[in-house]
């Protein structure tokens, strides 16, 4: 989540039941949402202990897969729950084509089966893609933030090791591996520390033993810009990372664009000489990267660029004939013998030399995979709390053994975590497909009046 916050506080490892406020104390945003975040792992867990990983109520489960139509097919209107989480369709009229929150979805190619099945995540939402959020009240400025569940349907055709049948027992039976398709186990593993400022002669700056260097508090956030499947590595296809000191959170609405320029409704946060990513709503949805431009000069409410906008517009966006873009956000990655189109290149390794310079003594290192190799995937991301107060950031260590030395722990992303249910087997011959669905009957069905 991409949002001016404190810090990420939640872990439910840590088994808190609930958040006590106490009088005459400091209020943070951490501590709110943190709350908000206990009761969800609560309710969530508790759904998915008495139906199951994913099952809609008998006579009103929803997501019902309808027989192939002109390269479409319907879903159906209803509820159901994957991983305790509830997804609603409330449309009558939805089909695969036409889902609001999975636009221009692949085409259907005529060959099939294809596996279909619900992908479900929670996207943060901000002023910015809902405008119903601001207080007009107040003139209009973004206050809280919002989350989104996002249900997409979406089709897959397996490869040679995981073939489609008529049954769904055999999908389910091997779901795990389906599901590993999607969402990877390994998809990365992210080691922070911060070091002595080395050699420094300068008397402005803080001696030399400091640890984190900054003058304020940030949430650094580290991004997978670009990532690959199935552990897919080229030169053409370098996999990426782009970093922001406060979680990405500053960012402009697009007014319009013309040749090198971009109209944006505010230029608070933004300067000349540093990379910013110009995407849209749809990119975000199906989880595709932005592109990164490196921001000239800016003239008023105006961003001057060095090329014209549209040389950076990805194909996907020129077949769909969509509004691009609609948005820009400042990312702080500036080492120019590094970057690859405006971010950084990601290497593993385990040594001294492998750690990757941030900024004021904050560094990162990315450890190579135990089980296989790392599958990047594009929009998963890390946060690193930095405080001033104790010159070092938030990060969990180990002591290493037989001494006290610190050293970092390797930390899996944070998200965005996604959540997968079958639907059904589509073939395209057969004018119904088999559901895959799983039901659940409701503890209490009827409801006897007293006589």
């Amino acid at each position: 989540m991409k949002g001016d916050f404190s810090r990420d506080t939640f872990n439910s490892l840590k088994h808190f039941s609930r958040v006590l406020q106490q009088q005459g104390r400091v209020q943070l945003d951490a501590d709110t949402n943190e709350q908000a975040a206990i009761l969800l792992h609560y309710l969530r867990t508790l759904v998915t202990d008495l139906i199951g990983p994913f099952a809609g109520p008998e006579g009103s489960a929803g997501f019902e897969v309808g027989p192939i139509d002109n390269g479409d097919f319907s879903i159906g209107k209803g509820r159901y729950y994957v991983d305790g989480i509830l997804c609603e369709n409330d449309a009558d009229d939805i089909t695969y084509k036409k889902q609001e929150d999975y636009p221009n979805p692949p085409e259907l190619d005529g060959a099939g089966p294809y596996l279909v099945y619900l992908d479900v995540w929670e996207r943060h939402i901000t002023a910015l893609e809902d405008d119903d959020i601001r207080e007009k009240a107040l003139g209009g400025p973004d206050t809280a933030t919002r989350t989104k569940v996002v249900c997409q349907v979406k089709v897959d055709k397996g490869d040679e090791s995981l073939n489609l049948t008529d049954d769904c027992t055999t999908v389910s039976k091997n779901w795990d591996r389906w599901a590993g398709r999607w969402q990877p186990a390994n998809r990365g593993s992210l080691r922070a520390r911060v070091t002595p400022q080395k050699n420094s002669t300068n008397p402005c700056l803080v001696a030399p033993d400091a640890k984190y260097r900054g003058q304020e508090n940030q949430l650094y956030r580290i991004e997978i810009h670009r990532g690959h499947k199935d552990g897919e590595k080229s030169e053409t296809n370098a996999v990426t990372f782009k970093w922001s000191r406060d979680n990405g959170a500053v960012v402009s609405k697009v007014l319009s664009s013309s040749g090198k320029e971009l109209t944006v409704e505010k230029t608070l946060g933004f300067e000349p000489e540093i990379w910013v990513e110009l995407s849209n709503d749809e990119q975000e949805l199906r989880g595709e990267p932005g592109s990164l431009v490196k921001l000239l000069k800016i003239d008023g409410n105006r961003f001057i660029f060095e090329s014209e906008i549209d040389q950076f517009k990805p194909e996907e966006i020129k077949k769909n004939n969509e509004i691009w873009p609609t948005k820009v956000r400042r990312w702080d990655q500036c080492d120019k013998s590094k970057l690859i189109a405006g971010t950084i290149p990601i290497t593993e390794g385990k040594n001294e030399a492998d750690w990757i310079e941030i900024e004021n003594g904050i560094e990162i290192q990315f450890v190579p995979a135990s089980g296989g190799p790392h599958q990047y995937r594009t929009g998963d991301y890390w946060l690193i709390p930095a405080r001033v107060a104790t010159g070092d950031i938030e990060w969990p260590v180990d002591m290493e053994s037989g001494n006290k030395n610190p050293i970092s722990k390797e930390r899996e992303p944070l998200g965005v975590q996604h959540h997968y249910a079958p639907l059904a087997i589509l073939n395209m011959d057969q004018s119904k497909s088999p559901d895959c669905r799983c039901r659940f009957e409701p503890l209490n069905n009827s409801c006897n009046s007293p006589e």
